[in-house]
């Protein structure tokens, strides 16, 4: 399986925020490298720059957008959890986000 888009990242990264508890960026990454079953050197292969896995990297970038949808927060500094706007669109059970 090729390592998936953030696009495709953003939803279970959603679902994973959706029993309102807090949550590290870490936690994320792993949970979502087993959903998306990657294995071990698709989990480290890096960006181009060689600075961070390209993985960890699309993980980053599904919080981000959905922080600035206003369906995440950040409590504090690599912690994130689920917003009530965040409930509400889990709570439609969509197919995708993006």
């Amino acid at each position: 399986m090729p390592i998936p888009d953030f696009q495709s990242i953003m939803l279970p990264l959603l679902e994973l925020a959706g029993d309102a508890k807090n949550h590290t960026l870490r936690e994320a990454i792993d949970h979502m490298a087993d959903h998306f079953e990657l294995s071990q050197d698709e989990r480290r292969e890096l960006l181009p720059s060689a600075t961070q896995a390209r993985f960890d990297n699309r993980v980053h970038w599904a919080r981000s957008h959905l922080k600035q949808a206003g369906l995440l927060e950040n409590p504090s500094r690599g912690v994130f959890r689920i917003t009530d706007a965040g409930k509400k669109v889990l709570d439609s059970k969509p197919k995708e986000i993006g």
